[in-house]
């Protein structure tokens, strides 16, 4: 039988012989651990380690020196080790699942040829590494919540990445956190999936976000979140071997031990150590990999990476190159005045025509889906965000032309209809509010959302709807062709307050996009909020008249006077107010009690009030 020992700090000697010796159902010899005499013992002997995380690589050198089956003991002050061989928490469990384990053959990482129990971290970890994620909420928020203050303190620095096959690659990256394996922490369940203690290799994971607010949404959602998702900043690497370096210094930290040094060489030592472990550590007999694993599509490369060393991280992070490429092909293409645009412009207007004039809501919404406005529009919200001069040129001259097409067609079908009435659909355009201006806005917004991101194209439709381009636009032309002012400046109002809200909103967009810095975008900016604002001005007066209307409405809707009850009000807040409404009496009523009634309503609203009214007799 192989002989039994006991490892101990001298600082423990006290404590070993009550709290440690009597937990072993076989006979153990003690010993303490010093650096300066090192215990040796023969090969296949079991030695169990109760010894802090300072002791415990170097034990592990001796192991793998002197072919021992090493088991360790969760000392109090060996998180590390803890961690990264998965030990049982509790003490006198430990000892037993170590007495009944077999000795299996497990891998090392070493950093600089030195052992790492549990990870390696080069920069700023967040909570990614081995350990960092609490499974109380209210400490991950704290966590966050430091996070967040240090935020200005992620630099990105130029990492260039060599792994065992000696394929390389460069970034801009603010932390690598390098793990042997991940099992008993929350890495392994969403992020490092395919990872074991046995299978020679090791796991780099490279933190490289583009942005402050992408940390910030990384931090929020962490801290809710009990199993911890991969963000989208994360790059993956699994090897053998991995050479960091990027022609500097570099400051890291070995369980928590800062070094520095000119490169990290980091290696997988493949089942080199025998030990003796229970089920906390799972092992499966698995052939070694030798299959290197890269997942760093989303990292910064290229310009990127000199546009992000050394730098502090911007708020809003810069588009992809290809991401951009492809929105600008397809704005260039949506800003030019093609016969399909000039055909769908044509037949949208005739269609709300139509359906302006029939008051229906149905062919109104198709006139909307069918308008092509939103499309040039949307260019010209990039255009002054990029403040690029060709395209805000082509978008533009096809803005114009398809608004002069809108209102030539619309004012030709108010001739051809032989009908000079204002329909509830018409009416519904001339008194435009900020209301107005607010569902320009959250269109625009969606608009430029749309079409940055694939996956939301399919929500044009549903913006082209919301916003309604086209049937003001037919309103408009419909009053010109009556000569009637009133109605084409009302209706135009309404154009005018999409427009603006549509390409200030969709402008701001594309820049939280990251599609454009904000010195280039400000110009432009600026030049569509001084239309917004333009447009606001009557705006306002309009929405304090509606708001006006309400109140006229709240105050008198079920007021009784006397015997008689007002209902269905309703208000145009004039001087003097026009009220239209309905009087409930029980008897008919005499011309002297409907100057009552409107004396009565006056001194109620402190105002010069023409009634207009329906007198209903209910008798019960």
């Amino acid at each position: 039988m192989s002989d039994n020992f006991l490892l101990f700090d001298v600082e423990d000697r006290e404590g070993i012989t009550h709290k440690v010796l009597p937990l072993f159902e076989e006979d153990i010899l003690p010993k303490a651990w010093t650096a300066d005499d090192p215990a040796q013992f023969n090969p296949d002997s079991r030695v169990y380690a109760y010894v802090s995380d300072q002791h415990v690589p170097a034990i592990m050198e001796a192991a793998i020196a002197g072919g021992w089956q090493l088991a360790i003991l969760p000392h109090p002050n060996a998180s590390y080790a803890r961690r990264g061989f998965c030990l049982e928490g509790n003490l006198e469990k430990a000892v037993k699942a170590a007495q009944q384990a077999k000795p299996r053959k497990v891998d090392i990482l070493r950093c600089n040829s030195e052992i790492v129990l549990s990870s390696v971290v080069l920069g700023h970890g967040f909570s990614l590494r081995p350990g960092g994620q609490s499974n109380v909420w209210q400490e991950r928020l704290e966590k966050a919540l430091h996070n967040i203050r240090h935020v200005n303190d992620f630099l990105p620095k130029r990492l260039t990445f060599t792994t065992a096959n000696d394929s390389s690659f460069s970034t801009a990256a603010v932390g690598v956190v390098v793990v042997e394996h991940a099992h008993g922490s929350m890495l392994s369940r969403n992020i490092l999936t395919d990872s074991h203690p046995n299978d020679g290799m090791h796991h780099a994971m490279i933190l490289a976000p583009r942005s402050v607010m992408e940390i910030l949404s990384f931090f929020i959602k962490a801290s809710f979140n009990r199993v911890m998702k991969q963000p989208d900043f994360l790059g993956l690497v699994k090897t053998k071997t991995l050479t960091i370096t990027n022609n500097h210094t570099l400051e890291y930290e070995i369980d928590s031990r800062k070094v520095s040094a000119d490169e990290l060489v980091i290696d997988t030592e493949p089942r080199c150590l025998s030990l003796l472990v229970g089920d906390s550590l799972p092992i499966v007999d698995c052939a070694q990999s030798s299959k290197e694993q890269r997942k760093v599509a989303r990292l910064p490369a290229g310009e990127a990476i000199n546009a992000m060393a050394a730098k502090p991280l911007s708020w809003i992070a810069h588009a992809a190159p290809e991401e951009f490429k492809d929105l600008y092909q397809l704005l260039r293409e949506n800003a030019t005045a093609s016969p399909a645009f000039l055909t769908l412009m044509v037949l949208s207007t005739l269609l709300a025509s139509i359906g302006l004039y029939a008051s229906s809501a149905p062919v109104i919404i198709g006139a909307m889906i069918l308008a092509p406005l939103m499309a040039p529009i949307i260019s010209l919200s990039m255009a002054l965000t990029r403040q690029d001069p060709n395209l805000m040129m082509a978008s533009s001259k096809t803005l114009t032309t398809g608004l002069c097409m809108a209102l030539l067609f619309s004012a030709t079908a108010s001739f051809i209809m032989p009908m000079e009435v204002i329909t509830n659909e018409i009416a519904a355009r001339l008194s435009p509010n900020l209301l107005d201006l607010g569902v320009a806005a959250i269109s625009g917004i969606a608009g430029a959302y749309a079409h940055a991101r694939i996956d939301a194209a399919k929500s044009l439709a549903g913006v082209a709807i919301a916003v309604a381009l086209v049937p003001p636009l037919a309103v408009t032309g419909i009053g010109l062709g009556w000569l009637d002012w009133h109605v084409a400046w009302g209706a135009f109002l309404l154009f005018l307050t999409n427009l603006a809200g549509i390409v200030f909103a969709a402008s701001l967009t594309f820049l939280a996009l990251g599609f454009a810095p904000f010195t280039r975008a400000k110009k432009g900016l600026s030049v569509a909020l001084i239309a917004v604002a333009l447009v606001s001005i009557p705006l306002v007066f309009s929405f304090m008249r509606l708001s006006d209307e309400a109140n006229i409405v709240r105050d008198l809707e079920g007021e009784q006077i006397g015997s008689v009850i007002l209902r269905h009000v309703q208000a145009r807040a004039v001087e003097p107010v026009e009220l239209s409404l309905q009087i409930v009496t029980p008897a008919a009523l005499t011309g002297a009690d409907l100057d009552t009634i409107k004396d009565v309503v006056e001194g109620k609203l402190k105002r010069d009030v023409i009634m207009e009214a329906q007198v209903v007799i209910r008798r019960e």
